[in-house]
């Protein structure tokens, strides 16, 4: 199955595996709890007040991270629909709910936004919050050309409806568009840059030091931004850890930072299978066993009775 998934047959195989992981009642969430389960998968959302019964339909190739948006917008009060934001401000926060519609592949989205807005009519002001009848909002025919751009691969892109891009990739607008206008103190942005950029040259650092989870020195690491990228891993955290604030991250650590402490030996868990395991190295041994490195703390604690099976047992 995922083999079939990497091969790009994502509609069809990845909905029938969500409808099973992401139950529908689960999907819908309200209150300070209603973004906890929605996936960071592409598709179509809908956000609901209860209170009046309108509905706000949008997509995007993150669902969870463009919902947290809307929800952090929302809460500052700046939210770019003012309708949307007007109803939150009189009925709060609890009468909202943030529910996924379809999973759809991101080259997909348009078309299969467009069906649910035209299904629902969100965009009729006595149904829904929806400003405009197309996907495109708002307006490709009326949406300004923006060039200049530079993708994190180095090639130039001319980019029509900034906005609506921003979405679509995940992107941050106000950022990208501080780019645009060269008012942005960075010379990029997640990789992306412009040629108005006021920093004439890149501000590359290059990282000689840093030891891999397995305990190996690697290559002296230059731009490390694009090296986390790549890797999965928190810039921030990296830069801490060469900085010496951090003792590791996800078991990189770095020379001459911060000393880390001893790696300690633990002999009491039992395995799901009522064997004692002897373990060195507990982070480790999570990361390679799929397991919470905080949960089997709590079992050596007492917090936790078990998890996924693992129980903790000193004395026996």
């Amino acid at each position: 199955m995922l083999e079939q998934l990497i091969d790009g047959k994502f509609s069809y195989l990845l909905q029938g595996y969500l409808a099973k992981r992401y139950p529908l009642d689960k999907r819908v969430l309200r209150g300070k709890t209603m973004l906890r389960k929605i996936p960071n998968l592409s598709g179509i959302y809908q956000i609901k007040c209860n209170s009046n019964g309108k509905i706000y339909i949008g997509s995007a190739v993150d669902i969870h991270n463009r919902c947290e948006h809307h929800r952090s917008s929302l809460r500052r009060g700046d939210h770019i629909n003012a309708h949307l934001q007007a109803a939150w401000n009189k009925y709060g926060e609890d009468s909202f709910t943030f529910k996924v519609l379809e999973f759809a592949e991101p080259s997909d989205l348009p078309h299969v936004e467009q069906h649910w807005l035209d299904q629902t009519r969100s965009f009729d002001r006595s149904i829904g919050f929806n400003i405009y009848r197309s996907a495109y909002s708002p307006g490709d025919a009326n949406a300004q050309t923006w060039e200049g751009f530079i993708d994190p691969n180095g090639n130039q892109v001319t980019i029509k409806n900034l906005h609506d891009f921003c979405r679509r990739n995940n992107l941050d607008f106000p950022s990208m568009h501080r780019l645009a206008k060269g008012e942005s103190k960075l010379k990029s942005y997640k990789g992306w840059s412009h040629r108005n950029s006021r920093r004439q040259r890149d501000y590359i650092k290059t990282y000689n030091g840093f030891i891999d989870p397995d305990g190996n020195p690697v290559e002296p690491i230059t731009n490390l931004a694009a090296f986390c990228r790549k890797n999965k891993l928190d810039n921030t955290h990296m830069v801490a850890v060469a900085h010496g604030r951090l003792c590791s991250h996800r078991g990189w650590t770095y020379q001459n930072a911060r000393k880390r402490l001893d790696i300690k030996t633990y002999t009491g868990f039992i395995d799901p299978n009522g064997n004692r395991v002897m373990i060195t190295n507990l982070q480790a041994f999570c990361r390679q066993n799929n397991l919470e490195t905080i949960h089997m703390r709590e079992l050596i604690s007492g917090k936790r009775k078990s998890h996924k099976g693992w129980t903790w047992n000193e004395n026996e």
